[in-house]
């Protein structure tokens, strides 16, 4: 396995958070890689050297604040028991991630889902909507644990999310009641 230098890391993660801070100022397509360069305090051939294009560079700082959310969900859960009220908190700090990123980066999928669904990241995220799913609702088989999970992460890739956002109108919270209703109506 091939290691980044130290200075590379940090020139990668030192662009990352400069696109991030950018996008939120502008609109991602108004940024230039020049004006991002120069903001970040890199070379542009530093900047193109960690990304080629402007997409690699999108997709990078999505699975960069995915990586983030599924640490930060790791990291609730060692304080908090896979049950209910985790799996629903996990939710809405998804549909935050889901929202920041919806505001920063352009609209629409970010790469086919047939790579995404091979890439670790989306395994990641798999893992830790299924161990929740299952502290919530522990009498569930291990295939329907995955199958909700598979499911959950459906309903909030770019364009799903992107239409109940632009064209059904519905918040955040609608959405999270919605998902709730339909994945994990509570039993009377």
């Amino acid at each position: 396995m091939i290691t980044m230098r130290q200075d590379a890391q940090q020139n990668r993660q030192k662009i990352l958070t400069t696109a991030n801070q950018l996008f939120r100022e502008q609109t991602a397509a108004n940024v230039t890689m020049a004006q991002l360069a120069k903001a970040a305090q890199v070379g542009v051939g530093t900047l193109y050297r960690n990304f080629p294009t402007k997409g690699d560079l999108f997709l990078a700082l999505a699975y960069d604040q995915l990586g983030s959310y599924v640490s930060q969900q790791r990291a609730y859960l060692t304080t908090h028991p896979l049950d209910r009220p985790a799996l629903k908190h996990a939710l809405r700090a998804y549909l935050a991630f889901r929202e920041n990123r919806y505001q920063v980066l352009p609209k629409g999928s970010l790469e086919p889902a047939s790579q995404y669904y091979q890439r670790p990241d989306y395994q990641d995220l798999v893992h830790l909507f299924a161990d929740l799913i299952q502290g919530a609702d522990p009498q569930l088989a291990p295939a329907a644990v995955t199958f909700k999970a598979d499911m959950l992460i459906a309903f909030f890739r770019s364009d799903s999310y992107a239409l109940q956002r632009d064209v059904r109108h519905y918040s955040e919270t609608e959405i999270l009641d919605q998902v709730m209703t339909i994945l994990f109506p509570v039993s009377s």
